[in-house]
């Protein structure tokens, strides 16, 4: 057990067949599962839904963080100054809402849509706006105590940056200490040469941390190096989350979308308990 201590979570899609399905009505299987806390994605049609979030953390006893992700209607990196408006003021509601339910981030694509891709030879403009409208969006952060995270995508889901060094050197254009990063070790398994050198490349800027085999399986189940992550970890004294991400089954929307062709899990609720034990064991969670 590492040093640590570090709440243990999962992402609330695992358990779920479809994005606009009511993800709070599945925060009991959370608990069931042995994990401190849940993974929730914020929408446009869940946003003022938190006494009910509210409720069901309670009830079932969970901390929470909290995701979301911005579309072509809110894209913060884009050249339209209207389009851009609308990301902004998107995440500003996604860290009321955030704040409300107690999460002390709001992680996620929080910096273009995903899967975007513009046609245009040069992306930089895209990142320096992305960055400039991010900016305005950490003050938002700062007033209500919610730090921004922003998640490295490996190179199939987005150009911004792929990398813990790229997303440094993004976090410095944003300029402003409420913005953090949030790695994923299924995206550094294809883009880092060294994963717990990404970890520690990130430093106190490491704001979330999500877990999965490098083929999105889960934790544990592949040849990820969890005992050099924890000691990256320990090295730079992260005390945020340790969180569970996949999507297993390729029948359902969450699945298909996420390219899952084939199952990842065998036995949903046993691999999930498998996994609490795994990180916590691994990874320092309480």
């Amino acid at each position: 057990m590492t040093a640590a201590k570090r709440l243990v979570g999962i992402e609330i899609f695992y358990f779920m067949d479809r994005w606009a399905d009511d993800q709070a009505a599945y925060f009991h299987m959370v608990r069931e599962c042995g994990y401190d806390g849940v993974e929730m994605s914020l929408m446009p049609h869940n946003l003022d839904d938190h006494d009910n979030i509210r409720h069901q953390l309670e009830k079932n006893d969970l901390s929470i963080v909290c995701a979301t992700g911005l579309g072509a209607d809110t894209d913060i990196s884009h050249s339209d100054p209207t389009v851009q408006r609308a990301g902004i003021e998107y995440l500003k509601r996604c860290l009321d809402t955030a704040s409300k339910v107690g999460s002390p981030i709001l992680g996620g694509v929080t910096f273009a849509p995903w899967f975007g891709f513009p046609a245009e030879d040069d992306l930089e403009p895209f990142r320096e706006r992305s960055a400039e409208a991010l900016r305005e969006v950490a003050v938002a952060a700062d007033a209500v105590g919610v730090d921004v995270c922003v998640e490295v995508l490996n190179r199939f889901e987005t150009f911004m940056f792929n990398t813990s060094d790229q997303a440094n050197t993004y976090i410095d254009l944003v300029d402003h200490p409420s913005v953090k990063i949030e790695l994923d070790t299924f995206h550094m398994n294809m883009e880092e040469a060294n994963l717990p050198d990404a970890v520690r490349s990130a430093g106190g800027r490491l704001g979330y941390f999500q877990c999965a085999a490098g083929n999105r399986f889960m934790p544990g189940k592949g040849h990820v190096d969890w005992d050099g992550i924890a000691t990256a970890l320990d090295d730079i004294d992260y005390r945020g989350w340790v969180s569970v991400e996949t999507f297993p089954n390729p029948l359902v929307e969450t699945g298909r979308s996420t390219h899952a062709w084939r199952p990842l899990v065998a036995d949903l609720i046993g691999e999930a308990k498998e996994a609490a034990n795994f990180l916590r064991e691994r990874l320092g969670g309480q």
